[in-house]
């Protein structure tokens, strides 16, 4: 063991001793454990000591080890539809990624904005927003990031562009962008969506379905790719690509080589279609979206589909639901021990003081810097109870101030912060001096967006 490797864990033991020691005493017996174990789960995940998986299936049995709760609670999470939406949604991503169809919709996306440095960029956002209506987040969003930097580094390699310049670097940003801005486009987007909605207006009481969330969301949600986008752009410098007109002939080629669009890619969009209309007839149907989604998804391994061969299901990473139902049981527990009403009763005699709309920036602030500690998963499956109590206890609506913690999430400063902004550095394209200041940019650039767009505009719509 190095001795870096030997700091860390140091530091897993030492803060999470720190947590147990500081924890408050005179919420639960319970409390003071619970925040040292999952302390140093969250520290474990931050270094990357362990498999992520491995430390969210031993932090459950530790759960279950400790009385900390009731089996239902901790396993809480596998009743949820947040774990089957993953399901299928995994399935959809392996597929569309095998046929290719993801990558066909980019590329052509790509070429219908033409072959500048700005029809590139507008590619990549239109591009982005239509895979995002085809394919889910989390697990899938980070297939998205696969695809996108892989029509990345074919430009930078075509247009032999240095990888360790600024120029390399932006447009690797663009390309994670792309996967990442659109996540709140649509409700089915980010499955994680589907699950908190239920909790939070559990508290409440009411519904969010997908219409609903499109009247909230989609709009404000474009203006906020467009912007990110438009960072890229003015945080270039006077980088310029080097033979514009010939990145459209490289997208050209890379389309020609996957010559026609095939019957599996036809099928498949046929499936991914059938699956988003049923969270669009939901509300009249009564039938739960996430089970059409999961049944339709299974389709792609029927034999006569020809999407996916029956045998490769048991290659299928669904050991990635370990993990979700990890991070879901931390926020399951917390409820339990009394972390969540501990947390709310803290801050509440802040928050009432504030007006609505600096209640909304606040959390804002508090997703930006949670991102620092906690992947944007964990923290919306961590945080989400807490959100529907404070909404009680400050009686306003929970959902501008859900809404615009989760547009915090959405800010990225260090690799470690989320795998899909890890997978860009994998790139050997993309360094991270260049990284930083574009997205500090973005992170000042989004709240402002939330005080002079999103906040007017949930105002309007009634849910402020």
């Amino acid at each position: 063991m190095n001795r870096a490797l030997t700091l860390k864990w140091f530091a897993v033991l030492g803060l999470a001793s720190l947590f147990y020691l500081l924890a408050p005493r005179d919420v639960s017996p319970q409390m003071p454990l619970y925040l040292g174990m999952t302390s140093a789960a969250v520290i474990i995940w931050t270094f990357d000591l362990l498999p992520a998986v491995a430390v969210a299936a031993a932090l459950t049995f530790l759960y279950l080890l400790t009385n900390m709760a009731p089996p239902e609670v901790v396993l809480g999470p596998w009743t949820t539809v947040l774990i089957w939406t993953t399901f299928g949604a995994a399935i959809f991503g392996e597929a569309m990624e095998k046929t290719g169809l993801a990558k066909r919709v980019a590329l052509r996306c790509m070429l219908l904005t033409g072959g500048t440095f700005t029809g590139m960029l507008i590619g990549f956002a239109i591009g982005g927003i239509i895979l995002g209506l085809l394919l889910a987040s989390g697990v899938i969003g980070f297939a998205r990031t696969v695809i996108f930097c892989a029509i990345a580094v074919g430009i930078i390699r075509a247009l032999d562009i240095d990888p360790k310049s600024r120029l390399s670097s932006i447009i690797v940003i663009a390309c994670f962008f792309a996967a990442a801005a659109p996540t709140m486009q649509f409700l089915h987007t980010s499955e994680s969506f589907i699950w908190s909605f239920q909790v939070l207006m559990k508290a409440i009481g009411g519904n969010v379905d997908w219409w609903e969330y499109l009247n909230h969301a989609c709009f404000i949600n474009t203006i906020y790719v467009a912007l990110s986008f438009l960072t890229i752009y003015f945080m270039r410098g006077k980088v310029r690509l080097p033979e514009g007109g010939k990145l459209k002939l490289i997208l050209e080629e890379r389309l020609a080589e996957m010559g026609p669009m095939t019957v599996s890619e036809k099928r498949l969009l046929v499936l991914a279609i059938l699956g988003i209309l049923g969270f669009m007839v939901e509300p009249w149907t009564g039938v739960n979206a996430v089970y059409v989604l999961c049944l339709v998804a299974l389709f792609c391994y029927m034999p006569g589909m020809k999407i996916m061969e029956p045998s490769s299901f048991n290659n299928l990473n669904i050991v990635f639901l370990v993990f979700v139902a990890g991070c879901m049981a931390i926020g399951f527990v917390a409820g339990e021990v009394g972390a969540n009403k501990w947390a709310v009763s803290s801050i509440i005699p802040f928050l009432k003081e504030l007006p609505p709309t600096l209640g909304v920036l606040c959390s804002y602030l508090a997703g930006v810097v949670t991102n620092l500690l906690l992947t944007p998963f964990a923290a919306t499956v961590a945080f989400t109870p807490a959100f529907g109590e404070l909404g009680v206890q400050m009686g306003v609506n929970p959902l501008p101030l859900f809404y615009a913690f989760e547009y915090g999430l959405d800010q990225y400063f260090f690799p470690y912060e989320g795998v899909m902004f890890l997978y860009i550095f994998t790139t050997g394209c993309v360094t991270l001096k260049h990284v930083i200041p574009t997205m500090i940019a973005r992170c000042i650039v989004a709240g402002a967006f939330i005080a002079v767009i999103a906040i007017p505009y949930w105002t309007f719509i009634g849910i402020m």
